[in-house]
């Protein structure tokens, strides 16, 4: 059956996602260090429209991922003969990932709206949420990964490679979510690779089902 448009770029969301992460993390500029309780007011106010553009970013990310999240529940549920088990994990991980990111972007406005009014003792508190925000997309992802990592290696819808290195990574973010290094900096750094990789492999095997020819019953 031919895709249609909207089916055809749904994967590519993946793809933004990736460039918004790593956009946001290029934009932002609040703190003088990169420890926690770093954040400066007049840091975030000398670099106001960064900020805004970075924040602008986790809020297309969050919003590409509901998109991506769709691709990665239509490509699992292809492989899955009986009720959608892996699919619905994964789907739900993505929309928990999604909806950390609003509670970043919430922080950043709260972090921004301060350092307007000059509230250098609020810049300094919102910044610990700030700093830590990205945690709670750690417990999406783990989600997300692991279900993507089980069911790609159970049906074969993915490759072999990917599906278990996702599987690792899904850990990892386990781990990073949990407060036990590496995964967190792991996962950090390389989910938009991930994304990347994850939007191209799911358009070609989504293009490979749509040109496969529908088989015909035979009749006695």
């Amino acid at each position: 059956m031919p895709l249609s448009r909207f089916e055809k770029m749904l994967p590519w969301s993946g793809v933004l996602a990736g460039l918004a992460w790593i956009g946001q993390d290029a934009l932002a500029n609040t703190s003088t260090s990169e420890e926690p309780g770093g954040a400066s007011l007049a840091v975030v106010n000398a670099h106001l429209s960064r900020n805004v553009a970075s924040m602008a970013c986790i809020v297309v990310m969050g919003v590409a991922l509901l998109f991506f999240a769709t691709a990665v529940r239509n490509l699992l549920r292809s492989g899955e003969a009986r009720e959608a088990t892996y699919s619905s994990v994964a789907y739900g991980g993505w929309i928990t990932v999604s909806a950390a990111l609003g509670q970043m972007a919430l922080w950043d406005k709260a972090l921004l709206s301060a350092a307007e009014d000059d509230n250098a003792g609020a810049v300094q508190t919102l910044g610990y949420a700030q700093y830590f925000g990205w945690l709670a997309m750690g417990v999406g992802i783990a989600a997300a990964f692991i279900a993507i990592g089980l069911g790609g290696v159970r049906s074969a819808v993915l490759p072999k490679w990917f599906a278990i290195t996702t599987l690792v990574l899904g850990v990892l973010a386990l781990l990073g979510a949990a407060g036990i290094p590496p995964g967190g900096l792991v996962n950090y750094l390389l989910l938009p690779f991930w994304l990347v990789a994850a939007s191209v492999i799911i358009a070609r095997r989504q293009h490979t089902a749509a040109a496969a020819p529908i088989p015909t019953a035979i009749s006695a």
